[in-house]
């Protein structure tokens, strides 16, 4: 579904929802708000309401939307009985539109509330209050509560999240080390770097002062990525599905072709201490091999140790 910037408040359902006394403010947000929506996107309006109204899906269909919402509601086995908002998704000519309603104190308990974490649910809604764009918003709730998250939060990607993303990333390097390299277990390796993949993918983002789009979109260049990393990350993906860590030649290979996307990445906020975490290869590995048990490492771990060493 598609629309013209030009004529938000002509989009379904908005010009009624405006009317009512109880909405407080009405957002865009999704694929629409990110520029990346295409013929497959649903149009996600958030709708803020005031605190004291019961929300309800009757309440919604009922009272919020004209009669012919109820003929164009769709029943899709969704079950958002455990979130603090309620989700009517609906068929319109245009496309499918999801009315997300909350309450408007949701959003101000997570302003005041919200602290560094990454937390894949916090960093989601984070992306969304931070980024949303306002449709209405009488008060300047919606207006105020993002303009200070993006100050807290998005202009400080530098300072929060991309130390923490970084960090996140040598901890699992190192474990994908010892299990891919060392130990061998394949189904293991490939996890962890499939999760290192999104952290860099992730940091991408952060490091460009922007806040990573939802899981979904992370290795797209659709949401302002830099193309260049989308594919340098897409090829090791391929590379490392080819692997089977019996071979410990392609294992450290794929530490190599992660190297060169470590450094692009992280070229904008390069880290204090260096790349510090491939001394796994270099200093850690070496060590082991010295250890009588484990003697029979020593030619591959020289080679390996050799491959690292001016990437350090």
């Amino acid at each position: 579904m598609t629309f013209a910037p030009a004529r938000r408040t002509e989009l379904p359902y908005v010009p009624g929802l405006m009317a009512r006394p109880e909405v407080q403010g009405i957002a865009l947000c999704g694929s629409h708000r990110q520029g990346s929506d295409d013929a497959f996107s649903d149009l996600d309006l958030w709708v803020f309401v005031e605190d004291s109204v019961p929300l309800s899906e009757a309440y919604v269909v009922e009272q919020m939307l004209p009669a012919a919402a109820r003929q164009e509601m769709l029943f899709e086995g969704r079950d958002d009985t455990l979130t603090p908002h309620l989700v009517v998704n609906l068929l319109t000519e245009e496309g499918v539109v999801n009315i997300k309603a909350l309450h408007t104190g949701v959003l101000r308990k997570f302003a005041e509330e919200a602290r560094p974490s990454l937390d894949a649910q916090f960093l989601e809604d984070l992306e969304n209050y931070a980024t949303m764009h306002v449709l209405h918003d009488p008060h300047a709730i919606l207006s105020e509560h993002r303009t200070a998250l993006q100050e807290q939060f998005v202009s400080t990607t530098g300072e929060w999240l991309v130390p923490a993303l970084t960090a996140r990333y040598a901890s699992l390097y190192w474990r994908s080390v010892y299990q891919g390299f060392l130990r061998e277990e394949s189904a293991s390796w490939h996890h962890l770097m499939g999760q290192m993949i999104e952290l860099l993918a992730q940091l991408e983002a952060a490091c460009d002062g922007r806040l990573p789009p939802p899981a979904k979109w992370l290795l797209s260049e659709s949401v302002g990525a830099r193309a260049q990393v989308v594919r340098a990350l897409s090829h090791v993906q391929a590379e490392i599905r080819s692997v089977n860590c019996t071979e410990k030649s392609s294992v450290v290979r794929v530490y190599h072709s992660l190297a060169r996307v470590e450094s692009d990445v992280l070229a904008p906020a390069p880290p204090p201490h260096g790349m510090w975490w491939r001394k796994v290869f270099t200093e850690r590995l070496p060590n082991l091999a010295l250890l009588p048990d484990h003697h029979d490492l020593r030619p591959r771990v020289q080679t390996a140790a050799a491959l690292f060493r001016d990437l350090v």
